[in-house]
């Protein structure tokens, strides 16, 4: 049977973005293309009206239009759009029923059987079944940049059991097995092409919006699909203005050249700052901390770097920097997450209690520098940052402050991103500051366990037997069990500090006041629920 697909001439840019998940947060400005050829594609089940019900919202140049392909996160959100991921991430982490209808996990995590709604299609009419899902699945295996690799790489085997049931065997078992759930699904009948192909075909989904036209470097006309399985949504066309990077297209939102837009800038307010419009603040997965180097002999008492999280006052830092934009925290838990320990407090600033723990551990004041000593030896250390950074720039000066409240002398060193990463990766460095964008599939032992001291991204090079075993409880735990083993996490993670934590950044969604409806943005989908949405 001939497949019946059209395809987008789109050409492929250069790009960096998050050196991903779990990894160090480092954005650069993606680069125009000038090539793409103009493409208008009517489709028969819309309406060619213009629309007054019509909301205007922004994304850089894509790259592709195939969102298992795609790594821009702005061109994701709108990809939400049209493709449906399988289940939703809330902002607390838990995972919510979507394409998968409901499922049903084994005992130890190793296999789930997941039951899929009966009533969705495709824009194009066919039925969206289990077929669809594990072809979905085997192509994110096929490709190696992926974003939703973690979907895939604990799969062991797949398994459909009839039109809308399927089941997945894994390797071994993991706490996170259901946020590895969050993919877009892509129709077989369509996407089974050879080659590279399928990178440049014209979006056909399941979500709530249709892709109607396109006009390169210029927009992307989106119209609601009356058929989609939540009903269908009340602003009947989306335009799709595609801008070249983040700043431009806030510029756009204060001109009213767009309705929405997405940042975690730390000024943004000054782009909502009026009457006419509406802002959505929500916790990230981006966890800000300051890193310590334990092949210095200075680091490795757990006391000293219990001092120098008390001689910080992180909520200073937070309003005068950050306009509390962010959220302090002492663990690598989001305190947003289902999987928070709430009975710990944040710990305040005690200047006092800093130096006590110095004074316990062997350090005296010199009456001449004004600096803790040990055995003669200023307690002194270089603080690496990324100059790309300004919000980081502004922390290490304001802890380089805070620290000689305590007699603790701080160089700030100011590089650029490849050298930062370069020093970091060698453990050329004394401390540095330092974000991890983490998986809501939740295992930090990419920077904790020992075991990834060499091969993995632990360059702190903190190794510790306890933390290892705790670590591994986490991974294995159950849903039964996955909040007392975390807390246990927490607990010895507050008290031993690897890592000297910061902040969790937000997040924000701001809408034109014409905005309505329940507006429920999530950090992964800011268009969740975009269906409920209205134009007043």
């Amino acid at each position: 049977m001939m497949k019946s697909y059209k395809m987008l001439g789109i050409s492929l840019i250069a790009l960096m973005l998050c050196v991903g998940c779990n990894s160090f947060d480092m954005v650069v400005k993606d680069e125009p293309v000038n090539n793409m050829p103009t493409q208008e594609v009517p489709l028969d089940a819309q309406t060619n009206k213009p629309s007054e019900n019509k909301m205007t919202i922004a994304m850089n140049v894509p790259e592709t239009l195939n969102p298992l392909y795609n790594t821009q996160d702005n061109v994701q959100q709108t990809l939400l759009l049209l493709f449906s991921p399988l289940i939703n991430i809330e902002e607390n982490g838990s995972v919510s029923a979507n394409v998968a209808h409901s499922w049903m996990l084994n005992e130890n995590n190793t296999a789930i059987t997941i039951t899929l709604n009966n009533n969705i299609n495709w824009h194009d009419g066919m039925p969206l079944t289990t077929e669809d899902v594990i072809f979905s699945m085997e192509q994110i295996q096929k490709i190696q940049d992926s974003p939703y690799k973690q979907a895939v790489d604990n799969v062991a085997s797949l398994e459909k059991i009839d039109d809308t049931t399927f089941k997945i065997l894994y390797r071994q078992p993991f706490s996170g097995v259901l946020q590895t759930l969050f993919f877009p699904i892509i129709p077989k009948h369509i996407y089974d092409v050879a080659d590279n192909r399928s990178l440049n075909i014209i979006p056909i989904g399941s979500g709530p919006y249709i892709f109607k036209s396109m006009t390169p470097l210029k927009n992307i006309r989106l119209e609601a699909n009356n058929h989609y399985f939540k009903g269908t949504p009340h602003i009947e066309e989306i335009e799709v203005s595609i801008i070249p990077d983040e700043e431009s297209s806030l510029h756009s939102f204060k001109q009213n050249l767009i309705d929405v837009v997405y940042t975690n800038i730390t000024e943004w307010g000054k782009y909502a700052s009026d009457k006419s419009s509406k802002a959505y603040e929500f916790t990230s997965n981006i966890y800000e901390f300051m890193g310590v180097n334990f092949n210095k002999v200075m680091f490795q008492n757990s006391n000293v770097r219990k001092a120098l999280l008390y001689a910080l006052d992180r909520q200073k830092m937070a309003y005068l920097y950050y306009l509390d934009h962010v959220i302090v925290t002492d663990t690598p838990i989001s305190p947003s997450s289902y999987l928070v320990d709430k009975s710990l407090k944040v710990q305040e600033s005690d200047k006092e209690k800093a130096k006590l723990l110095l004074t316990q551990e062997g350090y005296e004041r010199d009456d001449k520098t004004g600096l803790m000593t040990k055995n003669d030896i200023p307690f002194s250390f270089n603080l690496l940052v990324n100059a790309e950074n300004k919000d980081r720039v502004k922390i290490a000066d304001e802890i380089k402050k805070m620290y000689k409240e305590v007699g603790i002398d701080v160089n700030i060193e100011i590089v650029d991103k490849d050298i930062y990463l370069s020093r970091i990766e060698t453990k050329q460095y004394d401390a540095f500051l330092g974000g991890w964008q983490l998986s809501y599939a939740l295992d930090l032992s990419f920077a904790l366990h020992s075991s990834k001291m060499l091969s993995g991204e632990n360059y702190a090079n903190y190794k510790d037997e306890k933390m290892d075993d705790l670590l591994q409880q986490a991974f294995l735990s159950t849903e039964s069990t996955a909040v007392n083993t975390y807390s246990k996490l927490q607990q010895y993670f507050a008290q031993e500090n690897p890592y000297i934590s910061l902040f969790f950044k937000k997040k924000v969604l701001i809408t034109k006041e014409k905005i309505a409806g329940e507006i429920k943005p999530t950090p992964l989908n800011i268009f969740a629920n975009v269906e409920e949405w209205m134009i007043e």
